[in-house]
């Protein structure tokens, strides 16, 4: 990965993905691939020009056209291991929106991959909690209201609703 934030971003989607997996009662080797598809769903951005990737202010249309190119680079890059299915898929398909509004293809709801569904909302709560250049970290109050607020709309709702429990119980932080 290029930077310590990226790291350090993967490692708590990780964690975090396997949490919301366990919780919905996947296998032992799911959670194993679903960790795995966790610390390396941003490998992508290692084709994304540092000065796109650390900009402190807001992306122009064109260096956000690059940044969504990462879920594409990252399967490109891993389609040639021996790797599962799924996690190419979860890789592939992370930013994807519940409602159809992401990207690569525009899939919604049940069409997007469990495995990338899960990723959706470890990443963008590991992302919420995390200084960044362009603003400061959600508290975890702040992140579950926004977490709550895409229900439905860029999240699937029961495993959103899967990670608002592991918060609230304080199993997660």
């Amino acid at each position: 990965m290029k930077d310590k934030y990226t790291i350090k971003h993967s490692n708590k989607v990780a964690e975090v993905a396997v949490l919301i997996g366990k919780s919905l009662g996947l296998s032992e080797e799911q959670l194993k691939a679903l960790e795995l598809a966790g610390k390396l769903h941003d490998i992508g951005k290692i084709g994304i020009p540092d000065e796109i990737l650390k900009k402190p202010g807001p992306l122009t249309p064109e260096e956000r056209k690059i940044i969504e190119e990462h879920p594409r680079l990252g399967y490109l890059i891993l389609q040639q291991l021996p790797a599962m299915q799924e996690l190419l898929k979860a890789i592939l398909y992370h930013h994807e929106r519940y409602d159809g509004k992401g990207y690569l293809q525009g899939l919604k709801g049940e069409e997007i991959p469990l495995f990338a569904r899960i990723l959706a909302v470890a990443d963008a709560y590991s992302a919420m909690r995390s200084d960044r250049p362009y603003r400061k970290a959600l508290s975890k109050e702040e992140a579950i209201e926004e977490i709550k607020r895409n229900m439905g709309k860029q999240f699937d709702p029961k495993i959103a609703e899967k990670l608002i429990e592991l918060l609230e119980s304080g199993a997660l932080e």
